[in-house]
């Protein structure tokens, strides 16, 4: 498998990966919010307002990437712990076409362009209802997709843990006083003094490459550097109350059916020993359509539409998510357990590990054949400072054992349940739940 070639210069890292396995090139620039430095909420206010479809004109951005053959420039915002990345991401058709190097050239440009051309006209030129728009898409998710349920339930349960060091709220609120009072400026200025990896995969020299990128990148670079200003940035996260294990928390919504989380911690840290047996128990208990709570709870006894588990690295949790109605909430939360225990009690088969250990294998082979995998792996492993390759990983969940996974399991402790229930279904007293 090939890897990045990488060189940094401060807070700019270039990594590049020659290939001609891919018809295409592409190119992400991947701007890290680095522990909540600058609030969520503006931070993502402020990069989509750069890279909007408008930002230059939307008739210009247009020619500018049709002219390199693009149809369309992707911006995603994740959390990743306490950290925010954001992600811009350019597809560059290559093979028959003619001039891809220079193609390449002009999508770097642009994307300089687009992250540092408001510095260098002197101030943060967008107009009043570019910024509204986005202040109402910032107020509209508030941290996540209000209409994605899963989503909601399991951000709840992250709150309650302590993950979120700013409540939505407040960095609502802080987000409508710097658009209100002209602060923007300020924080756009700190969004540039972020670190910025540039990653690119495609046929071309690696050398010639970097070169490239650095020419384009690095003098903008250094000039915010230069004129950097004095911080705006205040750290006001609120301290994290005692919380009892194994809680159980019940919130009232207008909502069809019950919205369940159960939040494990894991204890097992990103690039560990035990990291690989963590990441089975994860595809034996969940993650997969041949998963044992897939299996019992959808199949068997038909008490859920679906039910899945989701592995945070970063902030070492365990996420067991489904939706059903009210009258199974009980089965299916001792389901859940029961499912649980049998692992910590070494109750898996030969014939069911094995089955875990080709479906991780095969899910990594093919999302390695995906540049876009291959980009989010290498930055996860960025972030975490993790040195384990792809091949290294794949060699230890290879050599995974029952043991090693019920020893994971063991290690896991159920921190907090988390219910959306209908109103409408509800009748008896219930205390209300705050998300502050």
């Amino acid at each position: 498998m090939q890897s990045f070639i990488t060189e940094q210069y401060n807070r700019l890292s270039v990594h590049v990966m020659p290939t001609s396995q891919y018809a295409n090139g592409y190119l992400h620039l991947s701007i890290v919010n680095e522990q909540g430095r600058i609030p969520s909420a503006v931070f993502a206010v402020i990069v989509r307002l750069l890279f909007r479809q408008d930002s230059l004109g939307k008739r210009k951005l247009q020619q500018q990437l049709w002219s390199m053959y693009v149809d369309e420039l992707r911006c995603e915002l994740e959390q990743k712990g306490e950290t925010q990345l954001a992600c811009i991401r350019l597809r560059i058709p290559a093979g028959l076409l003619p001039g891809t190097k220079a193609r390449t050239l002009d999508a770097l440009k642009l994307l300089a362009d687009m992250l540092f051309g408001s510095s260098l006209k002197g101030g943060f030129d967008f107009d009043e209802s570019q910024i509204q728009e986005e202040l109402a898409w910032a107020e509209h998710h508030a941290g996540y997709d209000v209409s994605d349920w899963d989503k909601v339930v399991r951000g709840r349960s992250l709150e309650w843990l302590g993950y979120a060091g700013r409540s939505r709220d407040s960095d609502l609120e802080q987000l409508q006083h710097c658009a209100r009072d002209g602060e923007l400026l300020e924080w756009y200025r700190e969004v540039l003094c972020s670190p910025l990896h540039i990653h690119v995969i495609g046929d071309f020299q690696s050398d010639v490459m970097i070169a490239q990128v650095m020419e384009t990148f690095l003098p903008s670079v250094i000039t915010a550097e230069g004129e950097g200003t004095p911080s705006v940035i205040g750290h006001d996260h609120q301290p994290t109350e005692s919380r009892e294990e194994g809680e159980i928390m019940l919130e009232l919504m207008d909502v069809q059916q019950c919205k369940i989380n159960v939040a494990f911690t894991t204890g097992v840290t990103y690039g560990s020993s035990n990291y690989p047996a963590l990441f089975l128990l994860h595809s034996l208990f969940g993650a997969t359509p041949a998963s044992r709570l897939q299996s019992e709870l959808r199949e068997v006894k038909q008490w859920v539409y679906q039910i899945y588990s989701t592995l945070d690295d970063y902030r070492g949790t365990l996420h067991v998510t489904t939706g059903t109605s009210s009258g199974y909430v009980t089965e299916v939360l001792e389901a859940i357990d029961a499912e649980w225990l049998r692992i910590c009690s070494g109750d898996i088969q030969e014939v069911e590990l094995n089955r875990a250990i080709q479906n991780v294998m095969h899910y990594v082979q093919v999302g390695y054949d995906l540049p876009e995998q291959v980009v989010n792996l290498h930055i996860d492993r960025l972030l975490n400072r993790v040195q384990m390759t792809t091949p290294q990983f794949l060699e230890a969940i290879s050599c995974v054992t029952a043991v090693q996974v019920a020893e994971v399991a063991s290690g896991m402790k159920k921190a907090v349940t988390w219910i959306l229930y209908p109103e409408s279904e509800y009748s008896a007293p219930v205390q209300e739940v705050t998300h502050e």
